[in-house]
């Protein structure tokens, strides 16, 4: 749990010290380590939730980028393959940039595991932009790594509506609840519309 860690919170910038890195972590911390010199990144959806103590599986982490050109792709393309990663998807360079552009997401993993993997995608409306704009740097033990803010976070897995989802936001909430902006909560729940009052989440 994330109160045995060395906990600080600010809107742009959370410290989270004492945490123990899983095998999990660390993989998303190599990927980052290739992906962000070619572009910038922010996490979203369940492994959010993990990297604050949650205790459940997952297959992939979710991460939006802006949209690169095709010159920009091939040059992640072909660090990623000379980094020991590989693209579950069939397509070469080309047909995973226009999946890419098509708004659907391409998986990439360690070279001969296929789990976990990540799962790549292009920004593609506004919600989108907004996530990445409010990105928060989440500062880990050896690692900096940029997540979804915590309130749009909240709002979205009460929006998606599985019990897994449900799980997630309400374990945010109450590890942030003492911290996060109630008007920007209460907006993002407008947005999806949403309502936290059977689950205890005061606005």
């Amino acid at each position: 749990m994330v109160q045995d860690m060395d906990f600080q919170y600010t809107k742009d910038r959370i410290v989270l010290g004492g945490k123990h890195l899983t095998l999990l972590d660390d993989f998303v911390i190599g990927f980052i380590r290739v992906l962000e010199p070619h572009t910038p990144y922010v996490i979203v959806s369940g492994y959010v939730a993990i990297l604050f103590g949650r205790s459940r599986g997952t297959e992939d982490i979710d991460i939006l980028i802006p949209p690169l050109g095709r010159e920009s792709f091939d040059k992640l393309h072909a660090t990623l393959l000379s980094e020991g990663y590989e693209f579950l998807n069939a397509e070469d360079a080309g047909g995973l940039w226009e999946m890419l552009r098509q708004h659907m997401g391409i998986r990439v993993a360690q070279k001969d595991r296929f789990i976990p993997n990540i799962e790549l995608k292009f920004l593609k409306d506004e919600v989108d932009r907004r996530v990445f704009s409010g990105r928060v740097l989440l500062d880990i033990p050896g690692a900096g790594l940029y997540i979804s803010p915590v309130d749009i976070q909240i709002a979205y897995k009460l929006y998606l509506g599985s019990e897994k989802d449900i799980e997630d936001a309400l374990y945010l909430y109450e590890i942030f609840k003492n911290d996060l902006d109630r008007t920007e909560l209460k907006t993002w729940m407008e947005t999806f519309r949403v309502r936290g009052d059977d689950y205890g989440i005061e606005l």
